[in-house]
């Protein structure tokens, strides 16, 4: 899965989960637990969090709107480079076992594609 996929499906089923608190102002603890419903492990939905507290913690409305985002294009104005730091950070990079990658040798690019992808 590419890292752009990855990381709009981890950003789906977060916001579904964090919109059962709509309701309540979002906190680190309802992104951890929203992180750790979409797949992740404990410790890079704790990362995530902890990311997300530092990042907006500040601004509640804004934090609000974050997390509650269904898609990287919801996400505010200014905020997606952000988030996708937070997800890099986190260890949050594209699955083993599948995807292109781009190799250079000498002059010439390529692409190379794994089992998985066929």
């Amino acid at each position: 899965m590419t890292r752009r996929l990855r990381f709009a499906a981890l950003t789906a089923v977060a916001a579904l989960a964090l919109s059962a608190c709509a309701s309540n102002d979002a906190k680190e603890s309802d992104v951890v637990n929203a992180m750790e419903d979409a797949g992740l492990d404990t410790t890079q939905a704790e990362c995530i969090g902890a990311g997300f507290q530092e990042a907006f913690g500040d601004d509640q409305g804004l934090y609000n709107d974050v997390a509650g985002a269904a898609s990287p294009d919801e996400f505010p104005e200014g905020t997606e480079d952000t988030v996708r730091d937070i997800f890099d950070e986190c260890g949050l990079e594209p699955e083993d076992g599948g995807g292109t990658s781009d190799t250079t040798d000498g002059d010439t690019t390529s692409s190379e594609t794994t089992d998985a992808d066929s």
